[in-house]
């Protein structure tokens, strides 16, 4: 039993020393802040791309965001009025990884929409657009980042598409920004303990 406590306290250890390593193997990148304003009160897609580079000037990550209208599906399937995914990419450009903004939490590894970066207009209207996490400003942190999303200048009118009762949403800003955070340890999106918005918020 002595001898099993040993090599476990050895294994666990070095799976400490393992994250630490991952953790500052993540690049530095250079930060950036950008934004986009988008009229949703016709039909089409919402497109919007950025490539986050590192120190050298390397495009390191990709993220890209669309809306339910964008038909292509061959790296994501997009829906919602607004979502964005975060690939990892590697020297050639080449796309590396699934949507970094996804958790790892089980429900969020195995689906497309069920995560934090895709937005839907009742999370925005009212009180609902006041939760911390899944309202009008949504944060993650990941590898060594801090990204911020911000749904701004939001214009909302009756008649139009993306309906939350009798007020539709029209026209928003969207910003984004991401800084260096030495503290965000994991691979993929941090997960957060604030409910998901109540079923009212959909209606």
């Amino acid at each position: 039993m002595w001898f099993t406590r040993i090599h476990l306290a050895v294994a666990l250890a070095c799976a400490g020393f393992g994250l630490a390593a991952d953790a500052a193997a993540w690049p530095e990148i250079r930060p950036v802040e950008v934004s986009r304003t988008f009229d949703v009160s016709k039909p089409g897609d919402t497109p919007f791309t950025l490539l986050i580079e590192n120190g050298a000037g390397t495009p390191t990550y990709k993220l890209e965001c669309h809306n339910g209208d964008y038909d292509d599906m061959s790296e994501m399937n997009y829906s919602g009025d607004f979502q964005c995914a975060l690939f990892a990419l590697g020297p050639d450009g080449e796309r590396l990884s699934w949507n970094l903004l996804a958790t790892d939490e089980k429900e969020e590894r195995s689906s497309d929409w069920y995560n934090r970066a895709r937005m839907v207009a009742g999370e925005l209207y009212g009180a609902c657009g006041e939760n911390p996490d899944y309202g009008r400003i949504r944060r993650f942190r990941l590898r060594g980042m801090a990204i911020t999303f911000w749904f701004e200048n939001l214009v909302w009118q009756a008649g139009g598409r993306r309906d939350v009762g009798d007020h539709r949403l029209a026209a928003f800003r969207f910003r984004f920004r991401v800084v260096n955070d030495r503290g965000a340890l994991t691979s993929v999106a941090n997960r957060v303990a604030t409910p998901r918005p109540l079923t009212a918020c959909y209606q």
